[in-house]
């Protein structure tokens, strides 16, 4: 008979050996190593105070028979605290993608669930393959004045948590950087650099939706920047 159990960092713990009564002779082992007689209360292994070095296989044996009686993994970890989220359109106008991530680990699995909200419509969010933590929106209605409402929802065997976040469409629109930027000299003219750059690819629509690009170069050996 196999468990999971899942016990918070600094917890006190209790397992029963199954079935067995509270008076009956069992020993216990920690991935396979005895645990000492003073853990016991009867055929309970109690621990105290438990950290995340203590998460492992625990097993109950039936006295000195060593028939295995009772078998559990225990997981120590935390409830999520509550997560980071951001979402970002780096492909207008197709749509916008949100991402996430805790601000510290947990030790133990987590679920993600995010809901987005635009008026009175509930929008699938698909998620992505890679990065995992990730899903993308695509816009139905552009340049819609209604507000987005991304809420994301973070459940473990410990707790749960969520943060939302509301925004305009304009408002999260960030494309990625220039891509092959290049800078070479001046043929006859030490002073001058010739610099040239492409659109990013992920920007579908250059012509309707143009970019401006800032440019800033200084040489090495001062602090002020020259921008362009």
């Amino acid at each position: 008979d196999s468990h999971i159990q899942y016990e918070r960092v600094g917890a006190d713990v209790t397992m029963k050996c199954g079935s067995m009564d509270w008076d009956a002779a069992v020993t216990w082992t920690a991935n396979g190593t005895d645990i000492d007689e003073s853990h016991l209360n009867g055929s309970y292994l109690i621990l105290k105070n438990v950290d995340l070095t203590q998460s492992g296989q625990y097993s109950c044996y039936e006295g000195s028979s060593w028939h295995l009686k009772y078998q559990t993994y225990l997981r120590v970890g935390t409830p999520p605290k509550e997560p980071v989220l951001m979402c970002r359109s780096n492909n207008y106008p197709k749509g916008f993608y949100c991402s996430w991530h805790l601000p510290t680990p947990t030790y133990i699995p987590n679920s993600f669930n995010i809901s987005v909200i635009h008026g009175t419509r509930e929008m699938v969010c698909e998620k992505d393959v890679f990065p995992k933590n990730r899903c993308h929106i695509r816009y139905l209605q552009l340049f819609s004045t209604v507000k987005y409402k991304v809420t994301l929802t973070v459940t473990n065997a410990l707790g749960k948590n969520s943060t939302t976040v509301t925004f305009d469409e304009f408002a999260i629109v960030k494309p990625d950087p220039p891509e092959s930027v290049v800078a070479k000299p001046v043929p006859n003219n030490p002073r001058r650099l010739e610099v040239s750059w492409q659109n990013p690819s992920s920007w579908p629509d250059p012509e309707s939706f143009p970019l401006k690009f800032f440019l800033r170069y200084r040489p090495l050996i001062l602090e002020q920047w020259q921008h362009v």
